[in-house]
């Protein structure tokens, strides 16, 4: 629903007494939508050279079912690409994206694959039989308080589930990964940022000749999965209240369209400049957005009033959670490299983790060591982060 739209059914709901009715909000990829709730216009990037080099690429997308994952699926598709192999561990995540594809697009390929990137041997079968020319490596476990109460699960797939997507890539010949992180791996406080960081180094620093490797970094995803602005949405429609951690609590935030057009742009200016083997980007966001502002315009939105029709309570800070987010780390600088993207060039030079390391934390991992694996993660960021 455009935002027009909806104003004009919330005045007639107003004029004929319906104010119990709730409306549903704007979408958020809308852009007149996106500029009122995050002041600022969405990025569009250059979509005909997007195009132009992918048309007939081979793609497998790693957590394709996910917000992320499915929507990269589908740009990639949109744009030509000839084959989209969809690899997901969840059955019903699986079955809802290759729906989506073939109704959307009833005359390409697209293979959905169950297997979990924790299945080293299996999921490297996939890769072969596949021949991607490019993997995008979505699959993660990403919420924050969840990862911390389930640390060797989240090590076990954001850590050794990547290294295993290295190997495949490697043995298979593919000529770029590209790595889904986000800026929550900047100075991590959480396990969730400590493994997405740790997840970064493993891929930059085991290219290879025939192989490339791609970060990309991203704030905070409007409208995706177990995000605020579906929570603020229900909590608005159950009469409230709305539960914010902090009052100062600020984040950089994306559209899911945004997020895989940085996403498609980068892993293609990486792949057109022979001397990178590997790059790290982030999207121009501008600036961070509070929290309790972004809760005051959705339920302004609704045409409620903050704190007498829908109340606003504070619950504080878990775990691993931080008031602000950085995009970049102290030993980081960044580097305009296109209109609305920045490389991120790290001025230290680091050691690749040794397979003696990798295999003392899948044992801890696999044994159900949550304290010892996260605290063996946890002093390998910081040895990352003190050079």
């Amino acid at each position: 629903m455009s935002l027009s739209n909806y104003r004009l059914l919330r005045f007639l709901a107003r004029l004929f007494g319906k104010k119990s009715n709730p409306l549903p909000l704007p979408d958020p990829s809308d852009p007149a939508s996106f500029k009122v709730l995050l002041h600022r216009p969405q990025v569009y990037l250059d979509t005909e050279a997007l195009k132009a080099f992918y048309s007939g690429k081979r793609i497998l997308v790693t957590g394709a079912g996910g917000s992320i994952g499915s929507e990269i699926c589908k740009q990639a598709l949109s744009l030509g690409a000839g084959h989209v192999t969809l690899v997901d561990h969840s059955e019903l995540a699986l079955y809802e994206i290759d729906r989506a594809i073939r109704s959307d697009f009833p005359n390409v390929t697209a293979r959905p694959v169950l297997c979990s990137i924790r299945r080293k041997e299996r999921f490297a079968a996939v890769v072969a039989e596949a021949r991607p020319d490019f993997i995008f490596h979505a699959a993660a476990l990403k919420h924050v308080p969840m990862v911390e109460l389930n640390p060797c699960e989240s090590v076990l797939t954001n850590v050794l589930g990547t290294q295993y997507v290295i190997d495949a890539a490697k043995a298979a010949g593919v000529k770029q990964l590209v790595l889904i992180s986000s800026d929550k791996a900047v100075a991590p406080s959480s396990l969730m940022g400590a493994t997405k960081r740790l997840a970064e180094h493993l891929i930059r620093t085991q290219i290879s000749d025939t192989h490339q490797a791609c970060v990309v970094r991203f704030g905070n995803v409007l409208g995706s999965t177990g995000s605020v602005v579906p929570l603020f949405k229900s909590q608005i429609e159950r009469g409230g209240p709305i539960t914010l951690t902090d009052k100062d609590v600020e984040r950089y935030f994306m559209t899911i369209f945004e997020a895989v057009q940085l996403v498609l742009t980068s892993a293609m200016y990486n792949a057109q400049t022979p001397d990178h083997k590997s790059g790290l980007y982030i999207l121009e966001m501008g600036t961070p957005i509070k929290i309790m502002d972004l809760a005051t315009r959705m339920i302004k939105l609704y045409g409620l009033r903050p704190d007498k029709d829908i109340k606003i309570t504070f619950t504080g800070l878990r775990e691993g959670e931080k008031i602000t987010e950085a995009l970049v780390d102290d030993n980081e600088i960044r580097e305009q490299v296109q209109p609305g993207i920045y490389e991120v060039v790290n001025q230290a030079q680091v050691d690749a983790v040794s397979d003696e390391i990798m295999q003392t934390l899948y044992g801890l991992s696999q044994e159900g060591h949550d304290e010892q694996a996260k605290t063996m993660v946890f002093n390998l960021v910081k040895s990352l982060r003190a050079v």
